[in-house]
């Protein structure tokens, strides 16, 4: 049964007839090579399929032997493309449509980057576009090898990239090179570990070497905190790399300064626009938002976004550009203004210069004069310290 279904998937007519002449009717389609399926008699109604284009002929067979027809069913591929038989433009269209996809199919309009973390995506795509591969070209009309090879030579930071096509989309995968800086002083060096500033020791972890001095002391910046050269248990000097943990509770004093007048960029709230229509390489400026850049003083910003169709990208993007207008006022503040803003810069460079350091106090002194307010601060900090300093070892040469 499912066999024959198949075979008039194309399209068929399920029919019933009544009365007449039924098995004279049959023998007549049977001599004329007419096939029927899934053919049906009880209590004098006959059912059957057909293939639609056998229809008309078991109609008029019908009507000869008397026998009443009816169909009860039309499906398949044939009907579908009956009903729109007279409706050229859709068979038009969907042609065009078709071709309209093949040659599509042909360029490239996705290109996705991966594997990078230091180096931008823009630097790679701007060194793939001069060797001829950007979104809009053709997808043969550029060499995978030598994009490759131009992009490592171009970027020091890359160990390898991969150019793939995979129909119209290019993936790029790159590799970074791993750079492990190497310590100032190797580890098989021997080396004493000096002071680097100046103040009282609160802390000292020897890992390698010999402790010079106590904790509890002071010290100055330059002083030997662990020496390299000690003595074996057998009595003999043996040089070392030494190695440590040590902090020191030292002041430092910062000074911040403003004047009460300054001249300060501030925007005009003026802002002109430059957008363009960009498809592959190509760029159209749109007329209702093109403009020469401004004479006044301005900042631009350009940023680039994808048209999207329903969900989907296409491979059309708008570049739009924008200045922004600035003019220059001369400001006065006053002592509060200026009270606050050095408090800000006093907190911002605890954030960027001692953020390692552990602040124990910090003394502030505010002061003005004829043009501007300092702020002095004294700082009382604990921080880690110490520098490593190359051991020169000498040899006799008569010994």
């Amino acid at each position: 049964m499912k066999k024959r279904k198949t075979k008039i998937s194309i399209g068929y007519v399920r029919f019933e007839c009544l009365g007449g002449f039924q098995e004279k009717f049959i023998s007549d389609l049977i001599k004329e090579n007419i096939q029927l399926f899934e053919i049906k008699q009880e209590k004098g109604k006959l059912s059957a399929l057909a293939y639609p284009k056998d229809y008309e002929f078991i109609a008029r067979t019908a009507v000869k032997n008397k026998v009443r027809i009816k169909a009860e069913e039309r499906r398949g591929i044939y009907f579908f493309l009956r009903r729109y038989r007279k409706r050229w433009g859709l068979i038009v269209g969907g042609f065009c449509g078709l071709a309209l996809i093949l040659i599509m199919s042909q360029f490239v309009w996705d290109i996705r980057v991966s594997g990078n973390v230091t180096v931008s995506e823009n630097e790679i795509l701007n060194v793939l576009q001069k060797e001829g591969l950007s979104p809009g070209v053709g997808k043969f009309s550029f060499d995978t090898r030598i994009c490759e090879l131009s992009t490592e030579n171009a970027i020091e930071e890359l160990s390898w990239i991969s150019v793939e096509r995979e129909g119209s989309r290019v993936y790029v995968k790159v590799g970074e090179a791993v750079r492990n800086e190497e310590p100032d002083i190797p580890v098989d060096t021997p080396c004493n570990i000096i002071a680097d500033c100046e103040g009282q020791l609160i802390s000292a972890i020897v890992h390698r070497g010999k402790l010079m001095t106590n904790v509890g002391s002071g010290v100055r910046k330059g002083q030997v905190l662990v020496s390299g050269t000690v003595n074996d248990n057998g009595g003999h000097i043996v040089y070392v790399h030494s190695d440590g943990e040590f902090i020191i509770r030292t002041e430092q004093t910062e000074k911040f300064y403003l004047p009460f007048k300054t001249n300060e960029r501030i925007e005009t709230g003026e802002k002109l626009y430059n957008s363009y229509f960009m498809i592959g390489g190509f760029s159209f400026p749109i007329p209702w938002e093109s403009c020469a850049a401004p004479e006044s003083d301005h900042s631009y910003n350009e940023e680039t976004y994808n048209i999207s169709f329903f969900g989907l990208n296409t491979p059309f993007k708008i570049r739009k550009g924008t200045y922004t207008c600035y003019s220059s006022e001369e400001v006065t503040y006053t002592n509060r203004d200026l009270t606050e803003r050095l408090e800000e810069e006093k907190e911002n460079f605890e954030k960027n210069f001692l953020s390692d350091a552990k602040i124990i106090s910090a003394d502030k002194t505010f002061s003005t004069d004829e043009s501007g307010m300092t702020l002095t601060v004294k700082y009382m900090l604990d921080k880690s310290f110490g520098e490593k300093q190359r051991i020169s070892i000498t040899y006799d040469q008569n010994t």
